[in-house]
């Protein structure tokens, strides 16, 4: 291995070391109970909270296909990124809240067991629990796949990328293992802190490379004045884009996970205020060096562009600067994995091995087989990343389609007491089944014109769940429950406007 290539794993090395530590000394004390260690014992204040969301929803897409789409697009892509997470932000609030006084009250620890007992229905938590982990877990088993291309290229090749992902991987495993969610919240801090430190400093070391940002924007207005305009986005593509991010974001099953960890509903405000300042701190960055990347490198095609600010970085600069300002796509990647690592863990302990397999498991043995199945999927996650399947790999890519049909019935379960388990188990099955319609070919998304599947997917999704719900009766314990839950949000609700 050569010197720079030296410098830039020790800096990788040094990154990952200090995130370790950072999870397994908060989390040390939390690990000693069920909630404690599965919900940092509800104790996640407001700035805990915001960068353990931020860090947790910001993937390598802000740094390596954000750049890559203004390389194209020009930076008016920014617009098609504000509308949709200025949309999300809202929606953890809207979600989040009702979410929180319900976990606060009935002591619920996951997504499916919370939306089930809404209706006091089997069928509500095992119908979102397969929804919700089938896309988590292949999003999740692909991930570490970006760090080990990463620290490759961070390297110049001398570390291979599976070796990357290998480290990635064991680093990550440790401190969740250890530390539970309190240590993979306050890793998210650190890491959250990173990305937005280092997208500003790359953008700082790249444009004043090319003559400071006034120079470089007159130089980019010549040659290639079509990246400052609006750029070429339909209405469509803007309504299908805002609907797949700005519902499929909220009901990721890891945020929810932070919603029920919330210390207040203060932690849930100022997430819900912070969260569009960050993505502007993030983005605009960003996209003009993708912009700017034009002019250093011009006619990159495709997914080449997505490479941009390495590119730039590694043109400039010696390896171990690109190390240190690259570690914001670690963090990325990391923060996303770890609290999906915790989060899947969780709901198939929690929806599935107690009420199915073992109904007497002993709270104290819950964060031991909890462990288990972290093992067990990030042991899943090394093998998966060797080579990743086809099929894996199209889950991924109609992800967030899939969480965004979710929305209807959790909107229902949390807002409408006329809406009834049926209602809600037919509009997630209706709503997959057009996504995997789409997803396989079955229906060609060309009859959509510039339309994207998740639009009718989303509205077919809310059209069965309202007609499902009007033609069907809630049983007597079903009615019970519904009548309970919304009778204690509706107490609360007085109260505060009293």
């Amino acid at each position: 291995m050569s010197g720079p290539a030296m410098g830039a794993m020790f800096v990788i090395l040094a990154y990952l070391a200090f995130t370790l530590g950072i999870g397994i000394y908060t989390g040390r004390q939390s690990a000693k109970s069920s909630e404690g260690y599965f919900l940092a014992a509800r104790e996640l204040g407001p700035y805990v909270m915001f960068f353990t969301l931020f860090a947790t929803n910001i993937s390598a897409f802000a740094y390596m296909g954000a750049p890559g789409g203004s390389y194209h697009l020009g930076v008016g892509f920014f617009g098609y990124l504000a509308t949709t997470t200025s949309l999300a932000a809202v929606f953890f609030y809207a979600i989040g809240y009702r979410t929180w006084l319900l976990g606060r009250q009935y002591g619920f620890m996951t997504a499916p067991q919370l939306l089930g007992a809404i209706y006091n229905s089997k069928g509500v938590t095992l119908v979102m629990l397969l929804a919700m982990a089938v896309f988590t877990v292949a999003y999740m088993l692909v991930q570490p796949i970006g760090a080990g291309y990463v620290i490759n290229a961070i390297t110049g090749g001398a570390v291979p990328a599976f070796v990357g992902v290998l480290m990635v991987l064991v680093f990550i495993t440790v401190y969740v293992f250890m530390g539970g969610l309190k240590a993979t919240a306050y890793a998210d801090l650190f890491q959250g802190s990173v990305m937005i430190i280092c997208v500003v400093l790359a953008f700082l070391l790249i444009v004043f490379k090319i003559g400071g940002p006034t120079e470089a924007a007159h130089n980019l207005m010549a040659v290639h004045p079509e990246l400052f305009g609006r750029g070429n986005f339909s209405i469509e593509k803007w309504i299908s884009f805002g609907l797949v991010i700005a519902l499929g974001v909220p009901v990721f099953p890891q945020l929810f996970t932070k919603y029920l960890a919330a210390k207040n509903p203060d932690s849930l405000k100022t997430t819900m205020t912070l969260y569009p300042i960050a993505m502007i701190v993030i983005y605009i960055p960003v996209l003009f060096l993708g912009a700017f990347g034009t002019l250093v490198f011009p006619g990159l095609e495709g997914k080449a562009s997505d490479s941009i600010i390495p590119m730039l970085l590694q043109n400039y600069y010696a390896p171990w600067v690109g190390a240190c300002v690259l570690s914001a796509v670690l963090a990325a990647i990391m923060s996303t994995t770890a609290s999906q690592l915790i989060t899947i863990s969780t709901m198939i302990l929690k929806d599935f091995y107690i009420p199915y397999i073992n109904k007497n498991l002993s709270p104290d043995k819950e964060v031991f087989v909890g462990r288990v199945f972290i093992f067990s999927l990030a042991v899943l996650a090394c093998v998966i990343a060797l080579k990743p399947p086809a099929a894996i790999l199209a889950i991924v890519t109609w992800a967030f389609t899939g969480y965004a049909v979710l929305v209807p019935g959790v909107l229902a379960a949390l807002y409408w007491r006329r809406s009834t388990a049926t209602g809600v188990i037919c509009s997630v099955l209706a709503g997959e089944a057009i996504v995997a319609l789409f997803a396989f070919g079955i229906i060609s998304p060309a009859v959509l014109g510039q339309w994207q599947a998740c639009v009718p997917a989303v509205i077919i999704s809310a059209v069965v769940l309202i007609v499902v719900s009007l033609m069907t009766n809630h049983s007597q314990d079903e009615q019970r429950a519904i009548d309970e839950k919304h009778g204690f949000m509706d107490t609360i609700f007085k109260s505060q406007n009293a």
